[in-house]
């Protein structure tokens, strides 16, 4: 199997968990800036996100598999 295939699925798996974990914390007060709960959950999700799959990519093609 190659190793980008798998390093994806697997960051593609602790995705789902993070977002999984919203329910815990639904709310409708104002947490950060005045966003909700979930608006401030969805933008630091996104960064956490793109560094993760970011991280998948340049590790994989640090280690030469030609992508």
């Amino acid at each position: 199997m190659n190793k980008f295939y798998l390093a994806m699925g697997i960051a593609f798996l602790i995705d789902i968990i993070i977002y999984s974990l919203y329910p815990v914390f639904n709310n409708s007060v104002p947490s950060i800036g005045g966003l909700t709960n979930f608006y401030s959950y969805q933008i630091i999700l996104l960064v956490v996100s793109t560094a993760l799959f970011a991280g998948v990519v340049l590790a994989v093609k640090d280690n030469g598999s030609g992508r």
